[in-house]
């Protein structure tokens, strides 16, 4: 196998779409590695430091410093996913451990986050649903809401009672604290991940010839076909129509761009009067009041609704507000942080401390917990 089949490897590794034989292909290249001491070192290194191989390759001017670069990149990520030990899904065995032994200070106390959020009815009462029962929580207006046993919020018509107020509109609200997520399922039958510190705000019946929700923060629609009826998002900034389709919407507000990506079908994004069609695979950002368009790898996109943190040459800061988020942590800084980025794949499941360890590996980044402060330094 040469380099460049290697590198498709790695990216169907950090993919998830490798096969049995590919996996266990990886992992035994990592294991010849440990064993000859040589765990931050690529096939091509000789045994030198990845580290001092890369500041190697970055200052040199030849024509092949781009694809060496990448080289270099990918089998960097690989270490990384192996240090975490993660499961694939379709590979119960863990991969090899090579966590670093030391700890950091307080960091492993705190927890990664999980189904919670607060559901608002339009009488204005709340129910946490992170307490409440699994069953039917209530009857309401034709409909039956009814939470599962895997965090789902199910709202279900109770024909033929429903059709008999189908013109009284009234509102729900779901909202994800800190560390929380929550999954629902309309009563047109879409389906939304909702992401941490995020809230939908839905009729609790689709009357009339759209279909339209409110979102702040982050969610994922898989939206049910109906061709008469468009679905709408509608946040602070733009909004997205649909037929029926899969995409994300990030729209944070400590984020500096929205973004919108499109895994399946079409999505059309409106902003006063400007307005974008987009295809598969295609983001779009909004910038400075524009909207601007670019190819994506989807998976990095939805990662937080897959169960992971995938990280492809991202920036440190980006990081830490994604994993804020999720730890329900403050982040501080101290020192230049700039130019720091990581590339790897981590399962929300686990403990603050094991993310904080894997990152320290490059020995570009330290971190500093205090409570459920983390301060980072370079």
């Amino acid at each position: 196998m040469d380099k460049i089949q290697f590198l498709n490897l790695i990216d169907r590794y950090l993919d998830n779409q490798a096969n049995p034989q590919e996996i266990l292909l990886v992992e035994e290249y990592f294991q010849r590695m440990e064993k000859k001491g040589e765990s931050l070192a690529s096939p091509d290194t000789d045994g030198r430091s990845l580290k001092s191989v890369l500041m190697k390759t970055i200052s040199q001017p030849d024509k092949k410093r781009g694809y060496r670069l990448k080289w270099l990149i990918a089998a960097a990520s690989i270490i990384i996913v192996a240090t975490l030990g993660l499961l694939l899904e379709h590979n119960k065995s863990p991969f090899p451990q090579h966590i670093p032994n030391h700890k950091i200070a307080c960091a492993d106390k705190i927890k990664p986050g999980g189904n919670k959020a607060i559901l608002t009815l339009s009488n204005g009462s709340s129910i946490d649903l992170d307490v409440t029962a699994n069953g039917v929580i209530l009857k309401q207006q034709g409909l039956e809401i009814k939470k599962d046993k895997d965090g789902h919020l199910i709202y279900t018509a109770s024909a033929p009672e429903a059709k008999a107020i189908e013109t009284e509109i009234t509102y729900n609200t779901i909202e994800t604290p800190v560390g929380g997520q929550y999954q629902l399922h309309l009563p047109d039958g879409t389906n939304v991940w909702l992401n941490a510190s995020s809230s939908l705000k839905f009729p609790t019946q689709f009357t009339g010839k759209q279909r339209d929700v409110e979102l702040v923060g982050e969610a994922y629609f898989e939206v049910a076909k109906d061709k008469e009826r468009p679905f709408k998002v509608i946040t602070g900034k733009q909004v997205i129509e649909v037929l029926g389709t899969h995409f994300n919407v990030n729209t944070y507000d400590d984020e500096e761009f929205t973004k919108t990506t499109l895994l399946e079908g079409s999505v059309k994004i409106s902003k006063q009067n400007q307005s974008v069609l987009l295809k598969p695979g295609q983001q779009c950002v909004l910038k400075n009041n524009y909207f601007e368009i670019r190819s994506v790898n989807t998976n990095t996109v939805v990662d937080w609704k897959n169960g992971y943190f995938i990280f492809r040459q991202d920036n440190i800061r980006g990081i830490m507000r994604k994993l804020a988020r999720w730890y329900n942590i403050d982040i501080e800084y101290a020192g230049k942080l700039e130019g720091l980025n990581f590339t790897g794949k981590v399962s929300r499941t686990k403990n603050l401390d094991e993310i904080l360890r894997v990152l320290t590996l490059t020995g570009d980044v330290k971190f500093k917990v205090e409570g459920r402060r983390v301060t980072v330094m370079p």
